[in-house]
């Protein structure tokens, strides 16, 4: 399971507490802490008082907190990589993944209210709701902006773009340009590997159908739409797309988690006949097929968008507001 910062940070802490590599009365500075881990102070300085409520550490009278509980006295020493190291590894923690820890929520909010209006979003609200530092808000920001859900204000102001009808259509237009381009650059040197894996996985999930999760859905989609178009090897193109993802999005936060799945599956022989057509050594059908698809899958989208905004319910969260 994905950890946040603060989790990460806790756990190597607590680690080397517990494991004596930082002894009993060593003063533990914030300072000192974030230069090690190259963070900000804002983890630091939640997880030394989370470390203090469970008694792993103490204050004092002098600046920062004592390893222990009621250690017999203070040591004074800058903390170094030694202290952290387990079986070989050095002190860290993965950045990367603690943004990435609060995506699925944050997208699922603003999904959802796009969907409903116009939004805005408040930077320093999300930063508290979330309970993470700024440089964590701006790359969920910065995510969320690369792939067209918000745009940027002023300040700590952000919009959310609002998903209507006629937005809908642009993005389904921009796909229908672009992806069909892509595939048929995809289907002249795709692994079969690759290929029969994308082809295993949706029989499989249309035998299960519809006992199958959201999620599987999701990475349905993504394997054409992302994985299998990406193989054009148009790095350009692929930057343009990514613009068009709230397209992918709506299902995947509607779809087994907002609206009950469809009866029938809502793309799996589609994505299939994409895919035959590969295998046959047909990359200009296989284009056709997936200019079909696009098709057919707006007007299945913008009924679940009309059916959500007309009468869906959403919890709008602090950070955002009409």
């Amino acid at each position: 399971m994905t950890q946040t910062l603060r989790d990460q940070l806790y756990t190597a802490l607590k680690q080397s507490i517990v494991g004596n590599r930082l002894e009993s009365g060593l003063v533990l500075l914030e300072g000192n802490i974030a230069a090690l881990f190259s963070i900000s102070r804002s983890p630091v300085r939640q997880t030394l008082s989370r470390l203090h409520e469970e008694q792993y550490i103490c204050r004092f009278e002098g600046r920062g907190y004592l390893v222990g509980a009621s250690p017999s006295e203070i040591v004074r020493r800058p903390l170094s990589e030694r202290d952290f190291k387990q079986l070989g590894y050095a002190p860290q923690v993965d950045r990367t993944v603690s943004w990435q820890a609060h995506i699925d929520g944050v997208e699922h909010d603003i999904v959802l209210c796009s969907i409903k209006g116009a939004f805005e979003l408040n930077e320093l609200q999300l930063s508290k709701s979330l309970n993470v530092s700024r440089t964590v808000t701006h790359q969920i920001l910065h995510h969320l902006r690369s792939i067209g859900l918000v745009e940027k204000i002023k300040y700590n102001s952000w919009s959310v773009v609002p998903l209507d009808n006629g937005r809908l259509h642009n993005l389904y237009e921009a796909r229908r340009q672009l992806e069909p381009y892509m595939i048929v650059r995809a289907a002249r040197h795709m692994p079969e590997s690759t290929l029969n894996g994308y082809i295993a996985k949706l029989k499989d999930a249309a035998d299960n159908y519809p006992n199958i999760k959201g999620e599987l859905l999701d990475a349905l989609e993504n394997d054409l739409h992302h994985s299998a178009v990406s193989l054009g090897g148009n790095q350009e193109v692929m930057d343009m797309l990514r613009r068009t993802h709230p397209i992918l999005l709506i299902s995947k936060h509607l779809l087994g988690r907002v609206l009950k799945l469809p009866d029938q599956d809502p793309f799996f022989d589609e994505h299939l006949c994409i895919f035959e057509k590969i295998r046959q050594q047909r990359p200009e059908q296989a284009g056709k097929a997936l200019v079909t698809h696009l098709e057919r899958s707006e007007s299945k989208v913008l009924d679940r968008l009309i059916h959500f905004r007309e009468s869906g319910d959403i919890d709008i969260p602090p950070y955002l507001r009409q």
